[in-house]
C-alpha cells in the first residue's frame, strides 16, 4: 500500500464513519433521545435542542482530530496499516465518550422537567398480536433460518478440506492482504497457526449467523395507531431483512472463503471478489439502515414494551434485563439491534466474538 491508495480507501470511510455517527440520533426513531425514552412532542424543547446540538459539535471535533490523525499516519509516519486502524478506533472510542456525557445530560434534563411536566414519557399502549401474526412470522424466520445455514455449511466444509490439506500448504502462508489483494504480511507455517485461521472464519461465521436469526427473531411493536398497516409493514419489513441479512451472510462468507483458499494456496486474495463483496456488503448496511427507520418499531405511536424502560439499560446502549427472554431487542441509539446480556446466553453471545478473534489473532 502507498500515500495514495491509504487516502483514497481510508479517509472516505472515516468520512462516513463521522456522517453516521452525526446523524445517529436522526436513525434512532422517535422513541428514545441519545439512549432515554422520551416524548417524541419534546425532542425539539429548547434544552433537549441545545443538547443534540452540543454532541454533534463535539463528534465534528473529533471528526477533524481523527482526520488529523489520518494524514499523519501516511504522510508523516508512514504507517499504512495503522492509518486504516487507529484513527478510526480514536474517533470511536472518542464519539463513546461523548455519547455517555450527553446521555447522562438528557437523563438529567428528564428528571428535572419532569417535576412540572407530566407528559415527558412514552404513552404505556400496549398491542395484542393475533395468532395469523404470529404464525406468518414464524414462518417467515424459519425459512431464512434454513437458507442461511448455506453458507455457513459451505465455509465450514472449506475449512475443514484446508485443515485435510495440512501437508500441502506452502512452509510459509500469508497473514494479512492488502487493498489490492496482495499479501503483505507472512508466517511459518504452522498446525495451530492454520486451525487458528479456520476458527476465526468459521467461528465469525457462526457469530453472523446467530446474530443474523436472532435479530429477525426480536421483538416487533405495532403502531397503535394503525394496526393492520403496521401489520403488513412489519411483515414486508421482515421479508426484506431476511433477504439482506443473506445477502450479507454470503458477501461475507464469501470473503471468509477467499482468505482461507488463499492461506491454503500462500496466494493472495481475489480482488474481484474482495471489493464486489465489500461494496455490497456497505450498500446493503445502508438499505437496512433505511428499512429500519421506516420500519414502525420507532415510530411515535408505537406499542410499549419492557424494553422501552430506561432502567433495564446502562448508558442507553446496552440492555440488561434476566425477565426478557429476548435475546435482541432494538437499539435505542442508532440502527440495528444489541444483545441481552441480563441472560446468560446473552452474556455467552457477547464477549464471543472478542475470544474468538483475540484468541485467533494470539495463535496467528
Amino acid at each position: 500500500m502507498n500515500s495514495t491508495l491509504a487516502l483514497i480507501i481510508n479517509v472516505p470511510i472515516l468520512f462516513l464513519l463521522y456522517v453516521l455517527t452525526y446523524f445517529t440520533q436522526a436513525l434512532s426513531g422517535k422513541r428514545q433521545f441519545y439512549g432515554i425514552s422520551l416524548n417524541y412532542d419534546y425532542f425539539n424543547k429548547k434544552e433537549f435542542k441545545v443538547l443534540d446540538k452540543k454532541y454533534k459539535l463535539f463528534t465534528t471535533i473529533g471528526f477533524i482530530i481523527s482526520l488529523i490523525l489520518e494524514l499523519s499516519s501516511i504522510y508523516i509516519f508512514k504507517a499504512y496499516v495503522a492509518s486504516s486502524i487507529l484513527p478510526m478506533l480514536v474517533f470511536c472510542l472518542y464519539n463513546f465518550f461523548v455519547y455517555i456525557n450527553i446521555h447522562n445530560n438528557v437523563k438529567e434534563l428528564k428528571s428535572k422537567l419532569s417535576f412540572n411536566i407530566s407528559d415527558l414519557d412514552l404513552e404505556k399502549n400496549n398491542v395484542m398480536l393475533d395468532t395469523e401474526f404470529i404464525q406468518e412470522k414464524n414462518i417467515i424466520v424459519k425459512r431464512y433460518s434454513l437458507l442461511h445455514l448455506i453458507p455457513l455449511i459451505v465455509v465450514t466444509i472449506v475449512g475443514v478440506y484446508v485443515l485435510a490439506s495440512y501437508n500441502s500448504i506452502p512452509d510459509v502462508i500469508p497473514t494479512h492482504w492488502g487493498p489490492s489483494g496482495k499479501a503483505d504480511a507472512f508466517s511459518d507455517k504452522s498446525f495451530i497457526k492454520i486451525l487458528a485461521t479456520i476458527g476465526m472464519m468459521v467461528g465469525l461465521s457462526v457469530i453472523i449467523y446467530l446474530a443474523s436469526i436472532y435479530s429477525l427473531k426480536s421483538r416487533f411493536k405495532l403502531d397503535f395507531n394503525f394496526i393492520d398497516k403496521s401489520k403488513k409493514t412489519q411483515l414486508y419489513c421482515l421479508n426484506m431483512f431476511g433477504i439482506t441479512f443473506l445477502l450479507l451472510n454470503i458477501c461475507m462468507d464469501i470473503l471468509f472463503i477467499d482468505i482461507l483458499i488463499a492461506t491454503r494456496n500462500a496466494s493472495s486474495v481475489n480482488p474481484l471478489i474482495l471489493w464486489p463483496a465489500t461494496i455490497i456488503i456497505i450498500l446493503v448496511c445502508i438499505y437496512q439502515t433505511y428499512l429500519y427507520y421506516k420500519s414502525p418499531n420507532k415510530s411515535k405511536s408505537a406499542s410499549y414494551s419492557i424494553d422501552d424502560d430506561d432502567s433495564l439499560w446502562i448508558f442507553g446502549c446496552i440492555y440488561n434485563n434476566p425477565n426478557d427472554p429476548s435475546l435482541f431487542v432494538n437499539k435505542r441509539f442508532g440502527a440495528g439491534w444489541t444483545v441481552n446480556i441480563g441472560t446468560t446466553k446473552g452474556k455467552i453471545f457477547f464477549i464471543l466474538p472478542f475470544i474468538i478473534v483475540l484468541f485467533s489473532l494470539a495463535l496467528i
